[in-house]
């Protein structure tokens, strides 16, 4: 009785073990990046956008013909754009990384670090759904790693890099540890995050949404705790873009990224931009290319009608996503 019950054990675990796949594919960075997002583009405030019809907003950075850079005694032309910078997957195994072609690391993790929906029961009845996932952030500036833009200081020309992995950070999966980081998120839980996320949605649908919102992603749902717990998961995709916008919101407090949009940038004179540990959220928008693309550029916030329509099949569970960062940058034309 004793073996059997130990070799039904072990079928339980082997079969739980293998029931959580890690599924990914590498980008196609010809087909399945969508370059309309880099629109619109300006150089000393003049359109460069050839036909390509895309949404922006207003810096007032970009406006001028020419800027100066006084630490490196240099003046040049201002330029906007958007930059296709980053990757982000959304996962529900620690250590899977789907944007890597589904490389699973298999760390050690016990069963609050796995993601999953759950379903619950509330008090008033019914029910209501929540989700776990993590994220991995990578580095992978096309523009200059495939060549196209050489020897500019407005493109981030470090290498392809794994900046952020979910699974290794313990404040992941703790609300109140991750707190620590951004205290001032406790004065907006509740009903300040709930008023917030229908004008915030409204203005994301017909733009971008309000920097001054920052705590809350629009439809998306609440913007703190930068952790991978989500109380209201309605869809999938709705869950992933709220843990790519988390996880950015996250970076910046910690001071890992910096804002490459606005005066202060242009005036800094370089791809790295100026610090900010309150991210303005209008500064990013995102393009789907796993499990397939959607050729869409989507703002922090927007209501994801259009963009989950088929991202929802019972065999996806792992999401890739490649982002658009704004830049505003002087282009040195003379210098010492």
């Amino acid at each position: 009785m004793t073996r059997l019950f130990l070799a039904f054990i072990f079928f339980w675990t082997t079969c739980s073990a293998s029931a959580q796949t890690c599924q990914g594919a590498f980008p196609n960075l010809i087909t399945d990046v969508c370059y309309d997002c880099m629109f619109p583009i300006s150089v000393s405030g003049v359109p460069l956008n050839f036909g390509i019809d895309s949404q922006d907003y207003d810096t007032t950075a970009a406006g001028a013909m020419v800027c100066i850079c006084v630490k490196t005694l240099s003046a040049g032309l201002a330029t906007s754009f958007w930059e296709p910078e980053y990757m982000v997957d959304v996962t529900n195994k620690p250590g899977c990384m789907p944007l890597l072609g589904g490389i699973d690391i298999s760390p050690p993790y016990n069963d609050q670090e796995l993601g999953a929906e759950n379903i619950d029961n509330p008090h008033i009845g019914g029910k209501s759904a929540s989700a776990f996932m993590h994220v991995n952030e990578y580095l992978n500036p096309v523009m200059t790693a495939m060549g196209i833009i050489a020897d500019s200081p407005c493109l981030d020309t470090r290498g392809f890099d794994v900046p952020f992995i979910s699974w290794a950070d313990p404040t992941w999966n703790d609300d109140s540890l991750s707190m620590i980081l951004t205290p001032y998120g406790y004065a907006f839980a509740g009903i300040p995050s709930i008023a917030a996320e229908a004008p915030d949605a409204i203005s994301a649908t017909f733009g971008f949404p309000f920097a001054s919102l920052f705590w809350v992603a629009g439809s998306w749902g609440p913007m703190y705790p930068v952790t991978g717990n989500v109380s209201v998961a309605t869809t999938p995709e709705q869950v992933a873009h709220l843990m790519m916008a988390r996880l950015f919101a996250k970076l910046h407090a910690a001071g890992a990224l910096q804002s490459t949009a606005g005066k202060d940038a242009l005036e800094s004179c370089g791809s790295a931009g100026v610090p900010e540990f309150i991210m303005d959220k209008r500064q990013y928008k995102s393009n789907r290319t796993f499990p397939f693309p959607d050729n869409m550029c989507t703002p922090i916030g927007r209501p994801l009608v259009v963009q989950e329509a088929g991202a929802a099949r019972p065999q996806d569970k792992d999401y890739g996503y490649f982002i658009f960062r704004k830049k505003d940058c002087c282009t040195p034309v003379i210098a010492p």
